[in-house]
Protein backbone atom coordinates (compact mmCIF):
# COMPACT_ATOMS: atom_id res chain seq x y z
CA UNK A 1 0.00 0.00 0.00
CA UNK A 2 2.78 2.39 0.59
CA UNK A 3 4.63 1.55 -2.44
CA UNK A 4 0.93 2.69 -3.94
CA UNK A 5 0.84 5.78 -2.23
CA UNK A 6 4.72 6.76 -2.79
CA UNK A 7 3.47 6.18 -7.01
CA UNK A 8 0.41 8.25 -6.97
CA UNK A 9 2.86 11.04 -4.88
CA UNK A 10 5.41 10.53 -7.81
CA UNK A 11 2.87 10.72 -9.92
CA UNK A 12 1.13 13.80 -8.41
CA UNK A 13 4.05 15.62 -7.94
CA UNK A 14 5.26 14.88 -12.38
CA UNK A 15 1.89 16.50 -12.83
CA UNK A 16 2.75 19.42 -10.96
CA UNK A 17 5.61 19.89 -12.36
CA UNK A 18 4.51 19.61 -15.86
CA UNK A 19 1.64 22.35 -14.52
CA UNK A 20 4.48 24.73 -13.40
CA UNK A 21 6.54 24.43 -16.35
CA UNK A 22 3.15 25.01 -18.87
CA UNK A 23 1.67 27.62 -16.52
CA UNK A 24 5.57 29.36 -16.63
CA UNK A 25 5.49 28.97 -20.65
CA UNK A 26 2.27 30.88 -21.01
CA UNK A 27 3.13 33.11 -18.82
CA UNK A 28 6.16 33.61 -20.91
CA UNK A 29 4.06 33.69 -24.00
CA UNK A 30 1.94 36.22 -22.72
CA UNK A 31 5.00 38.64 -21.77
CA UNK A 32 6.21 38.71 -25.13
CA UNK A 33 3.00 38.76 -26.75
CA UNK A 34 2.58 42.29 -24.52
CA UNK A 35 5.76 43.29 -25.87
CA UNK A 36 5.00 42.67 -29.53
CA UNK A 37 1.52 44.68 -28.75
CA UNK A 38 3.64 47.57 -27.19
CA UNK A 39 6.07 47.75 -29.75
CA UNK A 40 3.47 47.11 -32.49
CA UNK A 41 1.54 50.00 -30.96
CA UNK A 42 4.47 52.50 -30.56
CA UNK A 43 4.85 51.70 -34.64
CA UNK A 44 1.84 52.76 -35.36
CA UNK A 45 1.93 55.69 -32.88
CA UNK A 46 4.46 56.54 -35.25
CA UNK A 47 2.99 56.15 -38.32
CA UNK A 48 0.05 58.05 -37.15
CA UNK A 49 1.93 60.88 -36.17
CA UNK A 50 3.58 61.23 -39.62
CA UNK A 51 0.73 60.63 -41.44
CA UNK A 52 -1.08 64.00 -39.07
CA UNK A 53 2.08 65.46 -39.71
CA UNK A 54 1.68 64.84 -43.30
CA UNK A 55 -1.75 65.85 -43.18
CA UNK A 56 -1.39 69.37 -41.54
CA UNK A 57 1.47 70.39 -44.40
CA UNK A 58 -1.04 69.51 -46.68
CA UNK A 59 -3.65 71.45 -45.10
CA UNK A 60 -1.56 74.19 -44.24
CA UNK A 61 -0.41 74.11 -48.21
CA UNK A 62 -4.17 73.77 -49.76
CA UNK A 63 -4.93 76.79 -46.92
CA UNK A 64 -1.99 79.20 -48.86
CA UNK A 65 -3.25 77.60 -52.29
CA UNK A 66 -7.08 78.82 -50.96
CA UNK A 67 -5.85 82.04 -50.44
CA UNK A 68 -4.13 82.75 -53.01
CA UNK A 69 -7.05 81.41 -54.82
CA UNK A 70 -9.24 84.13 -53.21
CA UNK A 71 -6.35 87.12 -53.47
CA UNK A 72 -6.29 86.20 -57.57
CA UNK A 73 -10.84 86.19 -57.19
CA UNK A 74 -10.43 89.74 -55.57
CA UNK A 75 -8.60 91.54 -58.26
CA UNK A 76 -9.94 90.12 -61.06
CA UNK A 77 -13.82 90.11 -60.11
CA UNK A 78 -16.27 92.23 -58.21
CA UNK A 79 -16.63 92.09 -54.00
CA UNK A 80 -19.44 89.97 -53.91
CA UNK A 81 -18.47 86.74 -56.50
CA UNK A 82 -15.13 87.32 -54.68
CA UNK A 83 -17.26 86.92 -51.10
CA UNK A 84 -18.91 83.52 -52.70
CA UNK A 85 -15.70 82.18 -53.81
CA UNK A 86 -14.17 83.05 -50.12
CA UNK A 87 -17.00 81.59 -48.25
CA UNK A 88 -17.17 78.23 -50.44
CA UNK A 89 -13.02 77.93 -50.20
CA UNK A 90 -13.83 78.16 -46.14
CA UNK A 91 -16.54 75.34 -46.26
CA UNK A 92 -14.00 73.42 -48.15
CA UNK A 93 -11.37 73.86 -45.72
CA UNK A 94 -13.68 73.36 -42.28
CA UNK A 95 -14.84 70.29 -44.08
CA UNK A 96 -10.91 69.44 -44.61
CA UNK A 97 -10.60 70.06 -41.05
CA UNK A 98 -13.65 67.75 -39.55
CA UNK A 99 -12.16 64.85 -41.62
CA UNK A 100 -9.27 65.32 -39.79
CA UNK A 101 -10.51 65.57 -36.47
CA UNK A 102 -12.13 62.64 -37.32
CA UNK A 103 -8.59 60.79 -37.88
CA UNK A 104 -7.42 62.09 -34.97
CA UNK A 105 -10.34 60.67 -32.80
CA UNK A 106 -10.41 57.67 -34.07
CA UNK A 107 -6.77 57.18 -33.68
CA UNK A 108 -7.13 58.08 -30.25
CA UNK A 109 -9.44 55.53 -29.93
CA UNK A 110 -7.13 52.78 -31.50
CA UNK A 111 -4.71 53.64 -29.02
CA UNK A 112 -6.74 54.05 -25.91
CA UNK A 113 -7.98 50.37 -27.41
CA UNK A 114 -4.16 49.29 -27.78
CA UNK A 115 -2.96 50.71 -23.97
CA UNK A 116 -5.94 48.71 -22.45
CA UNK A 117 -5.59 45.78 -24.13
CA UNK A 118 -2.09 45.69 -23.58
CA UNK A 119 -2.28 46.54 -19.74
CA UNK A 120 -5.01 43.71 -19.55
CA UNK A 121 -2.56 41.15 -20.70
CA UNK A 122 0.43 42.46 -18.43
CA UNK A 123 -2.11 42.24 -15.37
CA UNK A 124 -2.93 38.31 -16.36
CA UNK A 125 0.86 38.17 -15.45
Amino acid sequence: MSNKISKLKEKLHTNLDAAKSKFEEVKESAKNSVEEAKAKMETKVDELKSSFSDAQEKAQAKKEEVQASITEFKAERNAEKAKKKAESAEEYALACIVMVAAAIEETDSAIAKAIVAAAEAEALN
